[in-house]
């Protein structure tokens, strides 16, 4: 490794990861909050977690992913999009894994590379200019289509935390989704948006919906988005 730590603090990390992959959920609840006071503390210094973040070993490689995730400095932001970049291909519950350190990063610089996991493109106004390209493959768009609906519901939840109104409004399609916790996670997000711009929808899917969750949280979302009568606002 580049960086150096004291060979006991090594030696101790090196266990707490081990450690949250085996053993009981105690041993792995204990492990993690050890790891994390690690992180507060600055024992762990963010230019050991892009080290380890590229680790051979998948334990400490995704353990490194998350913590990028709680740092959320922009640093940890660009390697976990580098990281996401270079993984699109490869072990679908690796790809979760830094899509949900993307979304606790909170970080809207993440938010067009999420929404190109859906297959969509956001321009450089923030406007939609491209969503599901063809394919001349078609083996190849079936596996694309594949990973992108495995993928959907953690790259909306990731969406969900970055709270980014521009990307929101790309995501008009899902609130028709066929899985309910798709679509409740999306009302999630146009709430903590604050975007009027779907309450006919949502009014809809408030009577309509098959989902009982789903009705209510669209309830509370118009609750909420829409303005008060003009009797009520004095």
């Amino acid at each position: 490794m580049t960086v150096k730590l004291p060979r006991s603090t090594l030696h101790e990390l090196e266990r707490l990861v081990e450690q949250l992959t085996r053993g009981d959920a105690d041993k792995r609840n204990n492990a993690m909050n050890r790891l994390s006071d690690y992180e507060r503390s600055g024992k762990i210094p963010l230019d050991l977690l892009l080290e380890l973040s590229e680790a051979e070993k998948p334990s400490v490689s995704m353990y490194a992913i998350t913590a990028l995730g709680r740092n959320g400095q922009p640093s940890a932001v660009n390697k976990l999009i580098a990281l996401m970049e270079k993984h699109k291909t490869s072990n679908p519950l690796f790809l979760e894994t830094i899509i949900d350190a993307l979304g606790d990063a909170k970080n809207p610089k993440a938010a067009p590379v999420l929404l190109g996991l859906l297959g969509i493109k956001r321009g450089l106004t923030g406007k939609l200019f491209g969503r599901r390209g063809r394919k001349n493959n078609p083996e190849e768009e079936g596996h694309d289509e594949g990973l992108r609906e495995f993928l959907t519901l953690s790259v909306i939840r990731a969406l969900e935390k970055i709270q980014d109104p521009g990307a929101t409004k790309l995501l008009a399609d899902y609130l028709a989704h066929p899985d309910p916790i798709v679509r409740w996670h999306i009302i999630q997000t146009i709430l903590k948006c604050g975007l009027t711009e779907f309450n006919g929808q949502l009014r809809e899917m408030a009577g309509r919906d098959d989902n009982k969750l789903v009705r209510e949280m669209a309830d509370i979302a118009i609750g909420k988005l829409e303005p008060l009568p003009p009797n009520l606002n004095n």
